[in-house]
Order: structure tokens, then sequence, then C-alpha cells
């Protein structure tokens, strides 16, 4: 670069226009010497302070496709107002997953959004947005199909915002959520459900709980019908880890027609492998389906709403001769 350091100060801003294209020009091609590119970086520090927003503006925008910047000029340009910061945050990728979601409690709300509208953001990253972020930023996170939604991430919109509609609206039609993440959704806003059901109208507690339960089962069942096997008993395990695998939800799914649930409790419950539960299922032999409810440790009506389950969607039951 030609033009001295110092000599910034006392340049107007045409010039400094003129300079942020040209050293953003420098820092985008990798041909130079270590001292040059040094040079250039400070040259590009003093513009990303200068007092002329129009300077700034300049500066970021040519910058925002250029990877050989250092940290600290990335960060400063970044943290700066709106209409500088927005460019850059858009396109840059000069900084990594960790590099983001470290900026981001320094960040204004603003920011937040940009970066939260970016393709192929991390974990850590979305992760930071829903912990220090508004309503607004979560939403747009939650919206953003490029993240991966991971558990953490939805528990964390949770923890934060299992009130707030304008989030858990875009989080509860996501379609890669997993089954556990899904039960959870629908737990917390069920609970909310139930608090309005009792303020506005002021129902009985048994019949709102009534109404609760079979909401939620039926939105769980919607997500377990398009589900694949190994979906499903990820989810039973999961919700045997939890304490919450119980007679009555294992009999509402085989009711249902899911018999891969049944499957997966059966075995989780009875400490059989889930291949010999699958043997005994596929066999349809009445007393070995009965011994195998038994020592899953389910009464006898369940015994009998299951088989009665297995005969209504065709699956065979054979009688054998000691039954």
């Amino acid at each position: 670069m030609d033009l001295a350091l110092g000599t910034l100060v006392n340049a107007d801003r045409l010039e400094k226009v003129v300079l942020a294209k040209r050293v953003s020009r420098f820092l985008a091609t990798a041909d130079h010497g270590e001292e040059e590119m040094e040079a250039a970086s400070n040259i590009a520090r003093a513009l990303a302070q200068d007092l002329s927003i129009q300077v700034r503006e300049t500066l970021s925008f040519e910058l925002r496709l250029c990877r050989n910047i250092p940290y600290d000029l990335a960060a400063r340009i970044i943290g700066d107002i709106e209409s500088v910061s927005g460019p850059f945050i858009a396109d840059s990728l000069t900084l990594d997953d960790g590099q983001w979601a470290g900026l981001v409690p320094q960040l204004e709300e603003h920011a937040h959004m940009r970066i939260a509208r970016r393709r192929g953001i991390g974990e850590q990253t979305a992760f930071a947005l829903l912990a220090n972020g508004s309503d607004k930023t979560a939403a747009i996170v939650v919206a953003n199909t490029d993240i991966v939604m991971s558990d953490r991430l939805c528990d964390k919109a949770l923890e934060r915002f299992s009130d707030n509609e304008r989030v858990i609206e875009p989080l509860s039609v996501r379609q890669d959520l997993s089954l556990s993440a899904v039960e959870r959704i629908i737990r917390r806003v069920s609970e909310n459900y139930k608090r309005v059901l009792m303020a506005n109208y002021s129902l009985p507690k048994k019949l709102v709980a009534e109404l609760v339960f079979k909401t939620q089962y039926e939105t769980l069942w919607k997500q377990i019908a398009k589900a694949g096997p190994a979906q499903v008993h990820g989810y039973v395990v999961d919700l045997k880890r939890q304490g919450r695998l119980n007679e009555t939800l294992t009999l509402e799914m085989v009711e249902r027609g899911s018999f891969q649930f049944l499957g997966s409790a059966l075995a989780l419950e009875s400490e059989a492998t889930l291949g010999k539960v699958r043997a005994v299922l596929e066999r349809g032999e009445l007393r070995e389906i009965l011994q195998l409810i038994h020592e899953a440790g389910y009464g006898k009506s369940a015994a009998q709403r299951i088989c009665r389950a297995l005969k209504i969607n065709e699956i065979s039951v054979k009688r054998g001769v000691s039954a």
C-alpha cells in the first residue's frame, strides 16, 4: 500500500472511501508478504474506526467476502452499527463457529438477528443466540432450516421461550426434531394449555388433564407414525431412561398401530432383547406373547388390549395346544 497510515488523519472522506476499496482488494489476494499484509490490516483497522459511517460501510461491504483479515478487525466490523455490520455478518466466512459464538454475548439485537439468518451456522453459535438473544432472534434461529436443531438447542429454546408463541410455533413445525425433543415440546406447551383452560373457562382439573392427555398423545402419534424403527426405539429408550415409559403410553401407541413402539417397550420392560421380542411377535404364539407381556409387568387387561390390537390389525395370534 502506497498510503502511509499516518496520512489517514488528514485524508478527506472520498479519499478514505477509495482507500477502503483498495485495501480490501489488497487483503483479498494472498500473494503478499507478511509485512505488507500487516500494514494493510493496520490501515483497515484505522478505517474501521473512522468517524464517517460511509467509510466504515464501504470497508465492511468490500471486506465481506475476504478471508484474509484478522479476527479483531472482523469483530470490530461485526460490532458496529447495523448499516455497517449487516453486509459483513450476512456473507463473511472468516470466522469459525466458536468465534461467532464468542462474539454473540457482546452484540446488539440487530447483529443477533443477522447472524441467525446466516446459512450453515454451527451449534455453538445457535446456542449462544438462543441463550443471549431476544424472542425475535430465537424465532429466526428455530425457523432457519440450515441449522440442525439438536436436542441441546431445543432444550435451550424451551427453557427461555416455552410461553412464547413467536418461538414455539416455528419450532413445532420443523421436520428434523428428534422424537424425544418433540415430546418435550408437547409436554411444555401442554402445561401452558392447561393453565389457559383453567384460567379462561374454570374447567375442572380432571377434565383439563384428560383434554391435555388426548392432545398430547395425538400429536405424539403423528410423529411416531412417520418415524422409522430405529427412531422409535431410540425414543422408547429415552422414555425408559427418564422414567416415563408406562403401560398407559404403550397401550395408547399400540392401539394406534405402532407395533414398533410395542416391541421396544416390551423389550425394555421385560429386559429381553429387541430381537427376541420381535421374533415372539412374528411367530404370533399366544402363550409366548402373554408370557412376554407378563414379564414386562403389564396386567391382564393390558394383555387383552394388546392381543385385540394385534388381531384388529390382522397380525396373527395363534393359540397353542397348551394355551
